[in-house]
């Protein structure tokens, strides 16, 4: 950490470069989020026209924002004028943290974080947006695992106020402070959590939603009226099923796939998603999944309500094995589940008086 700790380093404000690597849509919007909390940003990818494609996209998302009165047009102007492209290792010489949101594979990241390492000045941090890969795994791949953490902003990153915080094995305090302080700076609200497969908000919902699956897929229910039995008997905002739609659901199978190898059976999804990956009928971006485009969900039944029930039993479940092993605080799960999932309530609070 630079001599003067974390809560100095990053109110400094417009005089402190953030780099961000890999243009995509998540990095697009954590560079524009950086920009409009003052920050210097430089937003790099090997390829300059993913660059041109991340700017436009800040740019286009920046101006919903002040269509909607959210930030004005000067603002937004100078919020813009603060990102700078680059697509070379040695324009991120400047910069006290970068995170990297490139595509979620151990192979890819450790070779951009072995770059990064060469690059940037011993005191800087390295940071990982990914949801789930091993941050300790990441940092061994570097000189300096004590200033390697996870900043998991969850997406949209402009409208989702969530950030994991994530420690991997050797990742200091200091380190864990900086990425707190950060997050704050950018208007997020962080929890810190410890790594583990899927951190917390994923690990959680997606226990929750594979029970779902399993209990409709052995009963027959209808997707629709699971969801509806999910939403009427609980905290949260969407069914299971639509909201796998929305993820992805080859998305959802990989990490789901993911889960299970590492948690086993309880994250089975009683083979629901397979054959709709097969048939690719991935969700809303193929124009159906789950459910199908305008289709009209069946009444809430019994084996809908059942599976209601395994979806909520098992999200609590899932989060005191996470308060168990120390993987966060039992106000930091509730919090996360509430704005990392739009629950109204997080699963601890919530069982409390269900």
């Amino acid at each position: 950490m630079p001599a003067d700790g974390p809560s100095e380093v990053w109110s400094e404000g417009g005089r402190t470069e953030i780099g961000i690597v890999g243009a995509g849509v998540m990095g697009a919007e954590i560079a524009l989020i950086a920009a409009q909390s003052g920050f210097r940003v430089v937003i790099h990818d090997v390829d300059a026209a993913a660059v041109d494609r991340g700017l436009a996209h800040a740019r286009a998302v920046g101006r919903r924002q002040e269509a909607k009165g959210r930030i004005t047009a000067d603002d937004l102007t100078a919020a813009l004028a603060r990102i700078i492209p680059a697509s070379d290792d040695d324009d991120l010489a400047g910069c006290a943290i970068v995170i990297e949101a490139v595509t979620e594979s151990m192979e890819v990241k450790r070779a951009l974080f072995e770059r990064l390492d060469a690059a940037l000045p011993r005191k800087a941090l390295i940071a990982s947006n990914t949801s789930g890969l091993s941050i300790t795994a990441l940092a061994a791949a570097t000189g300096r695992p004590e200033r390697v953490l996870g900043l998991h902003f969850f997406n949209p990153p402009t409208v989702m106020r969530l950030v994991e915080v994530v420690r991997g094995e050797r990742t200091s305090p200091e380190t864990a402070d900086a990425g707190i302080a950060l997050a704050r700076a950018m208007g997020k609200t962080p929890v810190v959590v410890a790594e583990c497969p899927g951190f917390l908000v994923n690990r959680v919902l997606v226990r929750a939603m594979v029970a779902a699956y399993r209990h409709a897929t052995a009963r027959g229910s209808d997707p629709g009226a699971v969801d509806a039995a999910v939403v009427e008997a609980g905290p949260a905002p969407m069914g299971p099923f639509a909201l796998g739609d929305l993820i992805g659901l080859d998305t959802l199978a990989s990490i789901a796939g993911d889960l299970r190898s590492a948690y086993g059976e309880r994250f089975w999804d009683g083979g629901a998603l397979a054959p709709h990956v097969a048939a690719g009928r991935l969700g809303r971006k193929s124009g159906g999944g789950f459910l199908a485009a305008g289709s009209t969900p069946g009444a809430v039944d019994d084996p809908a309500r059942e599976a209601a029930r395994a979806y909520y039993s098992e999200a609590v479940d899932e989060a005191r094995r996470c308060l168990a092993e120390g993987v966060a605080e039992p106000d930091d799960i509730d919090v996360a589940l509430r704005l990392g999932a739009g629950w109204s309530e997080g699963p601890l609070a919530w069982e409390g008086h269900a």
